[in-house]
């Protein structure tokens, strides 16, 4: 008789602090969504997609880092059921894992106030990280290929998709500018979903200029609820992973390791554009392993925030 491997109990690292009471209030049986090699995205009952991730990954919003490196060696599938409870996640399956909850760390999303700041300390901060995502992002999403490189290897509708990301940002980017909130709406929503891959770049563009302005005294404010309202209006216009993380980014929440940067960005005291160039080159690193092209397209999201608090604070 085979006998089963339940005792495959894995440890929590930490988990996101909004995660207890929902588990807490919401108790009962979710089901796999998918599975990676470093994530297993379970939906939980209340509705709520949950990142089960391995340890040498950052803390994120509605995400339990476990001690394991990877999942691959795990009996789990989509579609397999999973009990949540307040102390454990267990896979149904016979030998899946239980995933223990107790004694893990929580973490917090912490957010920055950009209240005092004037509109030249947004202009230098723009002017670092450009220079950085240009020297270090990787191009194919927001940030695109040089136009020989392009021309070689783009198929028709990766150069409409490519072109749609353009213009649209330079859209949203125009109506923020000039206070138009339909036509902030419009281009939102032709962003979203827009390009391939499970977070698209569109999404993670909107990610990265919504998490600035979510932020305590940021001047985006208006467009923010704008933004909101449409995300919350089409969710069916992207992947639920993509439209989970745009909606924690419209909350001020995101992955420590974008968090990490946005700190270090305004915390950072530097005499000079170089000096904190050379502060923030490791935290940008790290943002920029963030998926594929994902860490580029949220830090392209980040950087047209920053231009647009600078106009907006009256520098330019």
């Amino acid at each position: 008789m085979k006998t089963s491997a339940r005792p495959n109990r894995i440890p929590s690292v930490s988990l996101d602090s909004v995660l207890l009471p929902a588990l807490r209030e919401n108790p009962g049986t979710g089901k796999v969504h998918s599975v990676f090699d470093r994530v297993i995205n379970v939906l939980a009952p209340c509705g709520q997609l949950v990142a089960l991730a391995a340890q040498q990954l950052d803390d994120a919003p509605w995400t339990i880092r476990a001690e394991v490196r990877d999942w691959s060696r795990e009996d789990v599938q989509a579609g397999d059921p999973v009990a949540f409870g307040a102390q454990q996640i267990r896979f149904e399956s016979p030998d899946a894992p239980t995933v223990l909850l107790s004694g893990a760390r929580e973490w917090f999303a912490k957010k920055v106030s950009l209240e005092h700041l004037a509109a030249e300390e947004f202009q230098m901060r723009g002017h670092v990280l450009a220079g950085l995502l240009d020297e270090l992002g990787i191009r194919g999403g927001i940030l695109e290929e040089s136009a020989q490189k392009e021309s070689a290897h783009a198929n028709a509708f990766e150069e409409q998709i490519a072109a749609g990301l353009r213009n649209g940002c330079e859209a949203l980017v125009a109506a923020i500018r000039a206070n138009q909130p339909d036509h902030i709406g419009e281009t939102a929503l032709q962003l979203l979903g827009l390009g391939p891959g499970l977070t698209p770049a569109g999404d993670d563009f909107l990610s990265g200029l919504t998490l600035l302005a979510a932020q305590p005294g940021s001047r985006l404010g208006g467009a923010r609820e704008v933004i909101s309202a449409v995300v919350g209006q089409y969710s069916d216009r992207t992947t639920l992973l993509s439209w989970t993380t745009l909606r924690e980014s419209l909350d001020g929440r995101a992955r420590e390791s974008v968090l990490e940067l946005l700190s270090q960005l305004f915390r950072q005291r530097a005499e000079s554009p170089a000096e904190l160039a050379r502060h923030l080159r490791a935290p940008v690193n790290r943002a920029l392993r963030i998926g594929h092209t994902s860490g580029t397209d949220i830090l392209s999201g980040l950087l047209a925030g920053l231009r647009l608090e600078t106009e907006l604070r009256g520098s330019m």
